[in-house]
């Protein structure tokens, strides 16, 4: 698989590590005080934040203090194992967070779990023109019952939805992350439940990511290893499997 060079960088600014200097089979692991607050877009602190690349490269971000117990952990796996993550292996990790923000009078994190991230560009991308897909810049148009529309996007961000019955039924967008927004699209979906399984969510996906990719641009999607319906939607449009997940998420800051 090719690498996805804008998304490296990408992921580097929320991490804190160069990724596209690790080659397969090594990985990188960083302490950095980004894992003591919320991100942009984020009501959480992701108090480790890891990837691992599906060419075998490890990046992963923690918390001041948890360094070098992270590093202990993935020193017992062996490379071909490390996308093989067993519950004990991410309590294993969570504990090594929790211990790190106990010492630094902070609250506890929720727990370990794991993800999927997918990524597309030009050369892969799929058009789906099914659908009244419109791009999006306001709320002239009221959405669905049950379907929250991105209003932090409007009016610039890249938003496209599916208009049906007079309402806006199913949306895709890049996240407003303050990072590389001309570049990488960090993309989000949603539909109104009684309009899933009619391709909407595939039209819009498809909407948001030819919108970036046209003009040289990539993105990026991350979504619960469970949740197969997401996974289906863009592996349709294009998107290839670019990397697993591990991210510990805990309270913000405000809340305790």
């Amino acid at each position: 698989m090719d690498r996805f060079c804008l998304i490296d960088e990408y992921l580097g600014t929320r991490l804190d590590i160069d990724v596209s200097t690790l080659k397969p089979g090594e990985y990188a692991v960083t302490e950095t005080t980004r894992r003591l607050r919320c991100e942009q877009s984020y009501g959480f602190v992701h108090a480790l934040y890891g990837i691992w690349f599906t060419d075998g490269r490890v990046a992963v971000s923690v918390a001041p203090g948890a360094r070098s117990g992270v590093i202990d952990l993935l020193a017992r796996k062996q490379p071909d194992s490390w996308n093989t993550f067993d519950q004990d292996w991410l309590d294993s990790l969570a504990a090594c967070v929790n211990h790190a923000r106990l010492e630094a009078g902070l609250p506890p994190s929720r727990g370990a779990s794991e993800g999927r991230l997918f990524a597309c560009k030009g050369t892969l991308v799929r058009r789906c023109n099914h659908g009244d897909c419109r791009r999006l810049r306001d709320e002239s148009i009221p959405a669905a019952d049950g379907l929250r529309l991105p209003t932090h996007c409007f009016p610039n961000g890249v938003v496209y939805g599916v208009v049906e019955d007079g309402h806006i039924v199913s949306v895709a967008y890049a996240h407003h992350t303050g990072r590389m927004e001309d570049q990488v699209a960090d993309l989000a979906v949603e539909t109104a439940a009684p309009y899933r399984k009619r391709g909407y969510a595939k039209r819009v996906v498809s909407a948001v990511t030819v919108h970036m990719t046209s003009s040289g641009g990539e993105a990026v999607y991350t979504c619960r290893r469970s949740n197969q319906a997401s996974i289906a939607t863009v592996s349709s449009v294009g998107y290839e499997l670019y990397g697993r997940i591990i991210d510990v998420a805990a309270p913000a800051p405000d809340e305790g």
